[in-house]
């Protein structure tokens, strides 16, 4: 009987072409360790110390003038920003609608950051402390001819229901715009809109109505900017919109819808054929899904 001798498969060998993909591989995830272990080493050495943080907010205070903004930059510096010039930023500044109407800003920055407000005008001045450098940014300022957050309690406060063609006044008490029946408030406070608190007139709606929010006399100049967004990060996880609609002398100029993901949104209409005229200037604020909508808005007119 003849025996078959056995077949010993050949070893498969790795073409040079896989050897060399393997290879770089390795070597990539080899550099990528070393990068990585040398910024966690390097990174603490670029951080700002205390004493780079009290050197600039000596820089700022011994030029700084009422009305002028700080930022910082990046912007998670902030928190620390305001340990140092906190008490040079009032309330009505650091919850600002937005930058338009300062004409000098202060930005401390770091690692190369630069803050969007600061990012137009002409730099006065530039100095470095340590990790931080102070930069002062000079730039024609916007004239306000009517704030509406300030004038909040010269409106007049509706709730009108489009299903019977009713309006219901909501008159002041105390403290705020009460709506009879529904109880809804329209107030002026500080909300929270995107993680960032902002002084806005909050005005909740009612379920198959509209808010309106109107000031009879406002003093046009050659913009009219709205910011709008919803109130509270609890709420925000609720689904559901806000329609939002800006009226000037009785006609309809803007509209818009927030959700919980719109963040603080602006509106710009132009004004320019009103400018210098006193006009009524109206907002109105509708939801289907009002149950936990805080819809909350500021807004300026501009020359």
């Amino acid at each position: 009987m003849t025996t078959e001798p056995a077949v010993v498969p050949e070893p498969v060998r790795p073409s040079s072409a896989g050897t060399r993909l393997g290879i770089a591989g390795a070597l990539g995830l080899a550099l990528l360790a070393l990068v990585e272990s040398a910024q966690a080493l390097l990174a603490p050495t670029r951080a700002p110390s205390a004493a780079d943080w009290t050197a600039a907010a000596r820089e700022i205070r011994a030029a700084f003038q009422p009305g002028d903004l700080i930022v910082a930059a990046p912007a998670w510096a902030d928190p620390i920003m305001r340990m140092h010039v906190g008490d040079l930023l009032p309330i009505p500044v650091a919850a600002r609608m937005d930058d338009a109407r300062f004409s000098r800003v202060w930005e401390i920055d770091q690692r190369g950051a630069r803050a969007p407000e600061a990012a137009a005008g002409t730099v006065a001045l530039e100095r470095r402390f340590g990790a931080l450098t102070v930069r002062r940014t000079d730039r024609p300022a916007a004239q306000i001819t009517y704030d509406f957050l300030e004038r909040w309690q010269d409106a007049y406060v509706t709730r009108w229901e489009p299903a019977s063609r009713t309006s219901t006044p909501c008159p002041w008490a105390t403290d705020a715009f009460r709506c009879p029946a529904t109880g809804n408030e329209v107030r002026r406070m500080l909300v929270e809109v995107d993680n960032t608190i902002r002084r806005a007139i909050l005005a909740p709606p009612v379920v198959n109505s509209v808010m309106g929010i109107e000031f009879p006399a406002a003093a046009l100049g050659r913009e009219l900017v709205v910011a709008v967004g919803l109130h509270d990060t609890w709420a925000r996880k609720v689904p559901g919109a806000v329609t939002f609609e800006v009226w000037i002398a009785g006609a309809p100029v803007a509209r818009t819808v927030v959700d919980n993901r719109s963040g603080w949104r602006q509106l710009r209409i132009d004004t320019t054929a009103r400018d210098g005229q006193q006009v009524p200037v109206r907002f109105h604020i509708s939801s289907l899904h009002s149950t936990a909508r805080l819809p909350a808005f500021a807004a300026e007119a501009r020359r």
